[in-house]
């Protein structure tokens, strides 16, 4: 850890509603050293810090972690060791590839191995969707470089609304498992990542050593709930709320691209109980929340489409399960992605070919 103290390391990557409040929880268990890469935000937050109002912790000005760093190169030029890499920056595979995120950490993961290469540093992806881990395990060989990967799911209500303020409305709910339930090192480092995490009263932290099942039941939320409020450009009980009668969205599309999403996972042995639709149709009636999705249409910033419903369709036609809902959902959301492509200028529709061109790998 160089100069750094005796306490485990963790650089969060990612200084968004969910980056900044992980962050803060970290810093306020008081177990970890813990920096943050701010990209946008970073000159105000090394002059004012952070003001956040959160269910959680209440109301919290001014506050910086340990250490801020500009981009992840300059973490990994720090000379310090990260023992967890927390990645909450949103996993967006069709995006440009600087975006993806076995690039994002490259530079602190070679880094960590050329301070020490006999130690190990443990990636959290908090992030959501299915099989994001794959690509970790292609790019970095484990054989060579000492990795546990983790997996981080949470259920949280947390926003930046502005430069340098977030806002929570949600308890941060977080659960913690190894992607690989056979791999020693990554289940200890699992569990040592939860209790560094928790703070008792406040946030609520579970160890589980079932990874896919966790990651199939949020999808319970996001497939359906996350995606139409991108669609409908509008929070989630509104969208309940201002279809017809006040319960088409429910029981028209939410309730059966749920029940979709329970059929997909059971085609793989993951079995995900009905009643566990509940707790989200229940949260949007609770909360008046705009997800993740809708808020990165309206910033005009890309969505983490793929890994919410692409993965999971993939999964759909090589089991042969019937998914119409969530297809339907998929193809809409897909021409909102296009669009924000457009917007973004990553590619070009020429109207005299009528062709979409790539501008940005």
């Amino acid at each position: 850890m160089s100069s750094q103290s005796e306490k485990p390391s963790c650089l969060v990557i990612g200084a968004g509603g969910v980056g900044v409040i992980t962050t803060y929880s970290l810093f306020n268990a008081g177990l970890s050293e813990v920096s943050l890469v701010v990209r946008s935000d970073y000159d105000h937050v090394v002059e004012h810090g952070y003001s956040i109002d959160s269910c959680d912790y209440g109301i919290v000005e001014n506050w910086k972690p340990h250490h801020l760093f500009r981009t992840a190169t300059d973490a990994a030029k720090s000379g310090y060791f990260f023992d967890y890499i927390v990645v909450t920056v949103k996993n967006i595979p069709d995006g440009p590839k600087s975006g993806t995120v076995h690039e994002i950490v490259r530079p602190v993961i070679l880094s960590n191995h050329q301070i020490n290469a006999a130690r190990t540093t443990s990636v959290v992806l908090i992030q959501n969707g299915l099989d994001i881990e794959k690509e970790l395990f292609e790019h970095f060989d484990p054989n060579h470089y000492k990795l546990a990967l983790l997996s981080g799911v949470q259920l949280i209500g947390s926003t930046k609304v502005s430069t340098g303020k977030v806002v929570q409305i949600g308890q941060d709910r977080l659960s913690v498992s190894p992607f690989d339930s056979k791999d020693e090192a990554a289940l200890e480092q699992a569990k040592l990542f939860a209790s560094i995490y928790s703070n008792e009263g406040q946030n609520e932290v579970k160890f589980e050593n079932n990874a896919r099942h966790t990651r199939w039941k949020k999808l319970l939320y996001n497939a359906v709930v996350n995606t139409t409020t991108a669609l409908a450009q509008l929070d989630a009980t509104r969208c309940l709320k201002l279809s017809k009668n006040g319960t088409s969205t429910e029981q028209n599309l939410w309730v059966p691209g749920m029940m979709e999403i329970i059929a997909i996972a059971a085609s793989e042995g993951v079995v995900v109980e009905p009643r566990e639709m509940d707790f989200f149709l229940n949260f949007t009636k609770t909360y008046i929340y705009k997800p993740s999705m809708c808020v990165d249409y309206e910033k005009g910033q890309l969505m983490e489409l793929e890994v919410i419903l692409g993965n999971p369709l993939k999964i759909a036609e090589k089991n042969g399960v019937p998914a119409p809902t969530l297809f339907v959902i998929y193809q809409l959301m897909t021409i909102l992605q296009g669009k924000t492509k457009e917007r973004r200028g990553l590619i070009r529709f020429n109207e005299t070919t009528k062709e979409v061109e790539t501008v940005v790998e």
